[in-house]
């Protein structure tokens, strides 16, 4: 097992962070309580180990900041951080399984495939029509 690339700074940072972004409402779990700081952001980052300097420097960061304030300033002035953090964090938390049992999610399942020719990617199947259009686009406004 590898060893953890959190400190417990950085995991106090997430745990504040991920609570003001994802708390408990109603019946749905808090990021706390699905464990996002705990375990699963530890998942995320060895899954995404590109991310891992960025994200330990937002959370560097947001030590000097109410947790909101944090999120307010990088949402209007440093929108690629703030898709970051909410990357990894909104990430963590749909790996609980708590959560994923919640939205009845199962993950991704496989279906079975034959081998046989898809009908739709034939030349006179489903797609012809697009293909008959040829190239379209619109014209993106000033």
């Amino acid at each position: 097992m590898t060893a953890p690339v959190l400190t417990e700074d950085d995991r106090e940072a997430a745990y504040l962070l991920g609570e003001e972004l994802i708390p408990a409402q109603g019946d749905d779990l808090s990021a706390d309580q699905a464990g996002v700081s705990a375990e699963f952001l530890d998942r995320v980052l060895s899954l995404r180990p590109d991310l891992v300097v960025a994200f330990r420097d937002l959370l560097r960061r947001s030590r000097d900041h109410e947790p909101r304030e944090f999120c307010d300033h990088l949402m209007a002035a440093e929108p690629a951080a703030f898709q970051l953090l909410t990357f990894v964090l909104a990430g963590a938390y749909l790996m609980s399984p708590r959560v994923r049992s919640r939205l009845y999610y199962r993950g991704q399942i496989g279906e079975p495939q034959l081998g046989e020719p898809q009908p739709e990617y034939a030349e006179t199947g489903l797609l012809r029509v697009v293909r008959d259009r040829g190239p379209s686009y619109r014209p993106t406004p000033d």
